[in-house]
Order: structure tokens, then sequence, then C-alpha cells
């Protein structure tokens, strides 16, 4: 008999949830390339795009871009807004699409992190906060970019080891290389 766990998806969110943010709070700040840090708010909002995607991926998109605004020096709703848009962009299919596909859900990972490290980038000289866009790209964007691809790996990793098994109506989870059941005989 199988039992279709309907709150895994939301201790799953709302553990990674967590993780993210106190890593954001505690390790981003610490850790930097050049001027750029880590944005584990990015990661987290492009996490549940590809894995959730719809209303909900939009929601967690823009609270973790709220929480980031709220914990940085950013203008409060900058943040929220870029990844708003990009949890929607990334979430429209609403569906799985990390399960199973590390390399491209990695490259629509990689293209949404540089977008959005961009944009910040370009509002943040738009707003006057930093002195001039080429320094502020050169130094901050294109390392954050980097730092955070690289902390987005093991994240897309174990998320993209699960697969989803249709064999009920629940869509239970299965991990790569997990004993699968016997086949029924004929």
């Amino acid at each position: 008999m199988q039992v279709a766990d309907r709150n895994k998806e939301l201790r799953t969110t709302a553990l990674l949830a967590i993780v993210c943010l106190i890593l954001q709070l505690a390790l981003a700040p610490n850790i930097s390339l050049a001027q750029g840090h880590i944005n584990f708010a990015l990661i987290f909002a492009a996490l549940m795009a590809l894995k959730v995607g719809g209303r909900t991926g939009t929601i967690c998109g823009f609270c973790a871009g709220l929480l980031y605004d709220l914990s940085s020096t950013s203008p409060v709703g900058l943040m929220a807004l870029l990844l708003t848009v990009m949890s929607y962009i990334l979430g429209r299919e609403v569906r799985d699409r990390l399960a199973g596909h590390f390399g491209p859900s990695m490259g629509q990972m990689a293209i949404a992190i540089s977008i959005v490290s961009v944009l910040q980038q370009v509002f943040a000289s738009i707003l006057g906060q930093s002195s001039s866009f080429l320094g502020s790209f050169g130094f901050i964007a294109v390392p954050t970019i980097a730092l955070t691809l690289l902390a987005s790996l093991p994240f897309v990793y174990r998320y993209s080891r699960q697969q989803v098994s249709h064999a009920s109506l629940g869509g239970e989870r299965a991990f790569r290389g997990a004993k699968r059941a016997a086949k029924h005989l004929r």
C-alpha cells in the first residue's frame, strides 16, 4: 500500500528556506570575491521556481527578494521585484523541471543568476548606489555570478537527483539508484 505524503512539499520548501536564510545571513557577508557576495535568496527563488513553479514559486521569489533587501544595503523592493519576475518566468510550466535534469537545470540557473545580478547592478547604477556601471559590473556583478553559481551547485545536484514516480496518484518521489519494486507477474 502506498501512502501519499501531502506535507512533504511544504516541509521541503520550509527546510530549504530556513537553510538559505541562515546561509544568507551568516555565511554570505563573510565570503566575498572582489566586492561580490553569494546570493542565497536568488538560489532559493530559482530552485522553488524550477521545482514547484506557478504561484508558489512566484511567492517564494518575492519573499526571498524582500528578505534579501531587508538584510542588505540595496534599495528595498529591488531584489524582490527581480526575483518575483525571475520566478514567474522560470516557473511558468508549473512542474518539477529539476527532477533528473542536472545539466539543463544548472543552465537555467546560470542564465537566471547572470540576468538578475547584472540587472541589480544596472538599477543600482541608475539609483546612484554606485559611481560607475563598469566598475560595479566588473567588481560586483561578475564575482557575484561566479560565487552564486558555485554555491548553487550542491542545491541543484541534490534536487536534480529526485525523480517523479508516476506509480501513484500522490506523485511519490523516488531517488535514483533506489531499489525498484518488483514488476507484477503476468
